[in-house]
């Protein structure tokens, strides 16, 4: 029984594993963040989930309102900005290729 139930553990840690590693690659994205004056707005969340799974790669901007994400493989993939007090956004984004860069991504937050 003690095998049989430490095979199934293998495999399911096995199956978490390369869920995880779906989502990491070299792609990266990048932009700025500002409110409707076109000020720059520092530490808005920024979260990267590729299409069909449950992981994300986090960040947030910085002082400018510049965001970077890195490490995100080949897919399709939603980029959400929040901050309180501003409705937040989405942007779907493509990277085809395991290298992919994409043109910066330029985000206005309204308030809410």
């Amino acid at each position: 029984m003690k095998k049989v139930l430490l095979g199934v553990a293998v495999v399911v840690l096995g199956l978490s594993a390369s869920v995880s590693a779906q989502l990491r690659g070299m792609g990266r994205v990048q932009g700025t963040v500002v409110d409707e004056s076109g000020a720059p707005l520092s530490e808005v969340t920024v979260k990267a989930t590729m299409t069909g799974s449950t992981g994300s790669i986090d960040g947030a901007s910085n002082g400018k309102g510049e965001w970077a994400i890195g490490g995100m493989g080949k897919g399709e993939w939603e980029v959400s900005f929040e901050k309180p007090g501003y409705a937040a956004r989405k942007a779907k984004i493509s990277l085809p290729v395991e290298l992919a860069r994409v043109p910066p991504i330029p985000v206005t937050l309204k308030k809410s």
